[in-house]
């Protein structure tokens, strides 16, 4: 007899593609990404469910109008390596399209040829993976890096530009006071010393931008006139703004001083101002800035007031109260983080200060910004105040790399009162205190230098005499913490170009 002829029966045979259908459809509704099968006139004619709730309206349109809204001769995607190759290709959309929310997607895609006969493509699975928080996260650690190495190469800049800023202010102060002491008093070559000084120390205030913005770990609060700070941040949005945008600064330096981190007064300001710009974009408006003293409160303390005021859009009464909450945004996701106002409400917060909003939907926003004044003197205003400078005697070992660096402050200190022993190598320093280790009263080094750097020459110092009070000279805080530096020996740490006042102040307390 014939054998029997192999075949399913048709109710086996629905019964397997209804199972390979379900599973088909198990598979593709529990992954989490994009899933579209596209024809062989390349249209799409399947999309999972994330595509259909995601992103509408995608059935029957084309992969190169889905994801990169770029033309279909591009040649560059997955999609169009995979139809050339027939092979599979994956490849990054940089430029994605937009959901419901209206969120920018970046997509990493893969595509798969689908093949009837094995010469002939009948269509393409694309499968993408929303990358977009991975792509961010990347993007934001190689800002960070950059970031980082910015910072190094400013304290290389730093350090060498203030070794050339030292002489020009040291030597200038010192003509200024043997003048002085010569009786020789000459108002026109004063003017001219003082124009010098004024110069060098605008030069000097560049490196601290510079710093401030490559600057890394936190900076030490501390007593100073914030006018400055308020003058560089309106230099920079000058620049940064559009023309449509008229800036008007009023600025009272007679106000009071505040006991604040430099660089988080900065951060404020620079939100507050990018926000305002923000409000007026697109249109003529103003921003203003106010600094000026406040009405005193009922204890009798004295406050300064710090106002940006913009001409935009306003902010909505429903949402002015949450403004300042994390994560809280009107802006586009891509566009604001929701971070800005929290980061600023919180610095304020640590200064002792409160902030008050004003703001009319249609006219503009106004941020009053309310902070202490400090009464708070330090010995080197006091200094600058009386015109005084402490000078005495003692013998100092002073040791830099940079010969110059070495003679104006070697010639400063002497001109103090003090005698001055200085050389250029730290290892010749430390042979020198090794044999008169007990002639010497201070110790002055630089942190940087080739052979040792200024905290090795404090502990070599400190293992012959532990006694011996150790200044350090640097051109850059970040690079020794505070607690490196005390582990070291070091008693008091200047920043460069010191100027003869804090030296003075500086020497003298440690040897008084």
């Amino acid at each position: 007899m014939p054998d029997k002829p192999n075949f399913i029966p048709e109710n086996e045979l629905a019964a397997a593609l209804r199972e390979s259908e379900a599973q088909k459809q198990a598979i593709t509704d529990g992954f989490t990404g994009v899933m579209i099968y596209f024809d062989r006139n390349h249209r799409a004619h399947w999309l999972n469910r994330v595509v259909e709730k995601r992103y509408p309206n995608s059935f029957g349109k084309r992969c190169h109008e889905i994801f990169c809204i770029k033309t279909s001769s591009c040649g560059e995607c997955a999609y169009q390596r995979s139809i050339r190759t027939e092979q599979i290709e994956t490849s990054t959309i940089e430029t994605g399209l937009k959901g419901v929310d209206g969120e920018e997607v970046i997509f990493e895609i893969t595509c798969s040829p689908v093949k009837i006969k094995p010469d002939e493509i009948s269509g393409m699975i694309v499968i993408a993976q929303n990358v977009t928080e991975q792509y961010r996260l990347e993007k934001q650690l190689r800002h960070t890096q950059k970031m980082e190495a910015i910072g190094t190469l400013a304290g290389g800049v730093a350090h060498d530009f203030n070794n050339v800023l030292t002489p020009i202010m040291g030597y200038t102060e010192i003509i200024r006071l043997k003048m002085k002491r010569d009786k020789n008093i000459d108002p026109a070559v004063f003017s001219y010393l003082d124009e010098i000084l004024k110069a060098a120390k605008r030069a000097k205030s560049l490196v601290e931008q510079v710093l401030t913005f490559s600057r890394s770990s936190e900076m030490k609060e501390k007593l100073l006139h914030i006018h400055p700070i308020v003058k560089e941040v309106m230099k920079l949005m000058r620049v940064t703004l559009p023309s449509t945008v008229v800036i008007v600064e009023e600025v009272n330096e007679k106000c009071g001083r505040l006991l604040v981190d430099p660089v988080k007064l900065h951060q404020v300001l620079i939100n507050l101002c990018t926000n305002s710009a923000q409000a007026m974009e697109g249109m003529h408006g103003v921003l203003t800035v106010k600094l000026d003293q406040a009405e005193a409160t009922e204890d009798g303390r004295e406050w300064l007031e710090l106002s940006v005021a913009d001409t935009g859009i306003g902010i909505d009464e429903e949402i002015i109260d949450r403004i300042f909450e994390p994560y809280f945004t009107t802006k586009e996701k891509t566009y604001g983080t929701g971070m800005g106002l929290a980061m600023v409400h919180g610095i304020i917060n640590r200064l002792g200060g409160h902030i008050k909003v004003e703001s009319e939907k249609g006219t503009g926003t106004t941020f009053r910004i309310f902070l202490p004044v400090a009464d708070k003197v330090d010995p080197v205003e006091r200094i600058v105040h009386t015109g005084d400078l402490p000078g005495g005697v003692g013998r100092i070992l002073l040791v830099d790399d940079d010969n110059q660096v070495v003679q104006v402050t070697g010639e400063i200190l002497r001109s103090l009162g003090y005698t001055v022993v200085g050389t250029d190598s730290a290892m010749e320093a430390v042979e020198i205190f090794a044999r008169e280790f007990d002639k010497f009263d201070l110790v002055i080094t630089d942190l940087t230098m080739p052979e040792l750097t200024g905290l090795e020459v404090s502990e070599e110092v400190k293992k012959i005499r532990s006694d011996i009070p150790v200044v350090l000279f640097t051109g850059y805080s970040d690079q020794v913490s505070k607690d490196a530096a005390i582990k070291a020996g070091v008693s008091e740490y200047c920043m460069k170009p010191v100027s003869m006042r804090n030296l003075s102040v500086v020497v003298d307390n440690l040897l008084t």
